[in-house]
């Protein structure tokens, strides 16, 4: 995980830009790098900030014989790099992006690598200037243009929100290329779309049966096993080459990344409701990870004088006995009261969920916020715990899918089929700028790193070509129709009786936050929690 940073001025020295923000995404390395003079009127400065997770520790940006410049952030697991497990993948893409001569390779390059990832390219014989996000956008890249005559900032890429600028997320899928035009002083940006090749769809028309009573039925049969096959090798993908030091060692030692003896701390934290999804994602990962290694499950839940956390949590702790009994399993209760809410939003939350506004992106920012922080008690003997693990995975991606929210029952209801197939294609297609670009922008600021094993491009492709009749049963009842073949999974051959017939409750509702502050607003709304520069609350910790 990284922080990257590009700026286009006008003027030979650096722009002061506070990369505060950013250097919270990467706390093992900083570095600026610049400037760098394209035109006499243009010139460009880079910065970085590095969380150092996979392969050998590498300082960016990174930097070939010809003068390429690259900064890099996220994870690439599969495609034409060929990644070893202690590779360092930046550095294989800066010597692939080499061999490409224009735009198009460029593009062909990118649109092939699977993984999580943001980027910005500098290629030296062109004076040209690519960057993108991946296909579907789980790394945040967002962009201002600008005018300000005082710093002469023409433009800047970041990962994050820096000195209070308008920004605007940067559609994913999609490479950018910007030139600087020295005839007239100007810059153009042009765009060229990824090229995929999506698994060709089953041949199927809808069961006239129920989903429930189809399951022997060879085409299920198979498609269940082969689900269940692709979302174990994602979350492999994700996990089978974790540091060996969690964040506490690793600030003890000045040794490489991974010496001869790891630490017996948690490397890795899931986002644990114990609802479906995360439950079967920690099913697999215990799969994975050898018996030895605790694994932090963080569990989040918001409380005032109304209520208090502890029924807000039954569902995760009715999960946790399904678990496997050999493991330690770190269960942190991470309970938050309004006051704290409100001091940490005000303070961070709001400045890294931006240009995100809406009440839905406060009650879900400040949750996942708060979550990753993972600063709790150890159920079930109440001892402060904070995890250490920089690693985390999600189950972001199912609903989406899968047919899980309540939504999606009523266009089926309504509609039909047809209507349901298409709403779930919409929903990849905006995941993007609906969650994921605020989803790393919150947890990345505190140093750590979200992973989605629901949104592996393997995964995704699969399940798109799956006819949505074999993946959910809507005239079904809640907790059994919506996601059926994650549910029939986790029963079948994951022994998750009790944890598969949980309805849907979504991080906002199932931790309280949603409502805590106001009971008028609707998900949808403008949250002015988040757009005022002063919520009148006192900020004293």
């Amino acid at each position: 995980m990284c922080g990257i940073c590009f700026s286009l001025h006008t003027q030979s020295t650096s722009v002061p830009i506070d990369y505060t923000p950013l250097n919270a995404r990467g706390p093992d390395f900083q570095n600026q790098y610049g400037p760098i003079s394209l035109t006499s009127d243009f010139y460009v400065t880079f910065a970085v900030s590095v969380l150092a997770l996979r392969g050998y520790k590498q300082e960016q940006p990174f930097i070939d014989e010809d003068g390429n410049i690259l900064l890099y952030n996220g994870e690439i697991y599969e495609g034409p790099l060929q990644i070893k497990p202690d590779d360092n993948d930046g550095i294989l893409l800066s010597n692939h992006l080499k061999t490409c001569s224009n735009e198009i390779d460029i593009c062909n390059l990118i649109s092939k690598l699977e993984g999580c990832f943001a980027f910005i390219y500098f290629q030296k014989k062109t004076n040209s200037l690519y960057y993108g996000r991946d296909r579907l956008g789980r790394r945040s890249l967002m962009y201002s243009i600008t005018n300000d005559t005082q710093s002469n900032l023409k433009m800047i890429l970041s990962s994050v929100r820096l000195n209070h600028l308008s920004y605007t997320e940067l559609d994913s899928n999609i490479l950018h290329k910007l030139t600087v035009l020295s005839t007239d002083n100007t810059f153009k940006i042009e765009t060229f779309p990824y090229i995929h090749s999506m698994i060709d769809s089953f041949p199927s028309e809808p069961p006239d049966v129920l989903l429930n009573e189809f399951e022997s039925n060879s085409i299920f049969q198979n498609i269940s096993t082969t689900f269940l096959s692709q979302l174990q090798a994602a979350v492999q993908r994700r996990i089978v080459n974790l540091p060996s030091l969690c964040r506490q060692c690793k600030r003890l030692t000045d040794s490489n990344l991974r010496p001869i003896n790891g630490c017996q701390h948690a490397k890795l934290a899931i986002l644990f409701s114990g609802g479906i999804d995360s439950t079967v994602l920690t099913v697999l990962a215990d799969r994975i990870l050898p018996i030895n290694e605790p694994i932090d499950l963080l569990n989040v839940a918001f409380f005032s004088d109304v209520f208090v956390p502890p029924a807000d949590r039954q569902t995760g702790l009715e999960a946790l006995t399904e678990l496997n009994p050999a493991r330690q399993w770190n269960f942190v209760k991470i309970d938050v009261n309004v006051k704290e809410l409100q001091h940490y939003r005000e303070n961070i939350i709001k400045n890294v969920i931006y240009p995100c506004s809406t009440v839905l992106d406060d009650s879900i920012g400040s949750a996942l916020w708060f979550a990753a922080r993972g600063n709790g008690v150890l159920h079930p003997d109440n001892i402060s715990y904070e995890s250490s693990a920089e690693v985390l995975l999600s189950g972001l991606g199912a609903d989406e899918q899968l047919a899980g929210y309540s939504r999606h029952r009523s266009t089926f209801q309504t509609s039909g089929w047809k209507a349901l197939e298409d709403e779930l294609d919409m929903e990849i297609n905006r995941i993007s700028k609906r969650n994921l670009g605020r989803d790393d922008r919150v947890i990345s600021s505190l140093g750590k790193e979200v992973r989605f094993p629901f949104l592996d491009e393997q995964v995704v492709d699969y399940l798109h070509s799956i006819p949505i009749w074999y993946k959910a049963d809507l005239r079904l009842g809640r907790g059994i129709g919506e996601k059926y073949l994650l549910r029939y999974v986790a029963r079948q051959y994951l022994s998750l009786p009790q944890s598969s017939t949980y309805p849907k409750r979504a991080i906002q509702f199932g931790s309280r936050i949603a409502k805590l502050e106001s009971r008028k607003e609707k998900a949808s709304d403008q949250c002015a929690r988040l757009t005022t520069d002063n919520n009148n609350i006192d900020n004293e910790d």
